[in-house]
């Protein structure tokens, strides 16, 4: 499965169980990525993903999902050393918000493409991918 996260300079992923920060653009982006497989989210990540078809609501979207799927990870922290997981896609906000739910991609996972746009609410965003070495 491939992880999709958006987090801040300090790897802050949520605050007192809300989402930092959002971004039409980057949803956008995600769809894109996303193409034709399945989205797995859960029910509060719905409405940033209104356009897309082929979501799937789950209330632990990381369990139901199979090999090539994506899963947007939006509240909670993971586990990175997941043997399932194939690939992490990360939106940086390009900012430091208040978190008390971070993730830190481990030493296994190598870096290997980033792009930078501009957002709609954020000056800059960039898309972080990565693989395991």
């Amino acid at each position: 499965m491939y992880i999709i996260l958006c987090l801040d300079d300090n790897n802050g992923l949520a605050f007192n169980h809300r989402r930092q920060s959002q971004d039409r653009i980057v949803a956008e982006d995600i769809s894109k990525t996303v193409g034709e497989k399945k989205l797995w989210i859960t029910d509060y990540s719905r409405k940033l993903f209104q356009a897309v078809s082929n979501l799937e609501i789950s209330e632990n979207p990381k369990w139901q999902a199979k090999k090539g799927e994506y899963v947007f990870q939006e509240l909670e922290t993971l586990d990175t050393d997941d043997e399932q997981i194939e690939q992490f896609i990360i939106y940086r906000w390009n900012r430091v918000y208040p978190a008390d739910v971070s993730v830190e991609i481990g030493t296994e996972w190598k870096l290997t493409e980033t792009e930078e746009f501009p957002g709609f609410s954020h000056e800059k965003i960039t898309k972080e991918i990565y693989c395991r070495e």
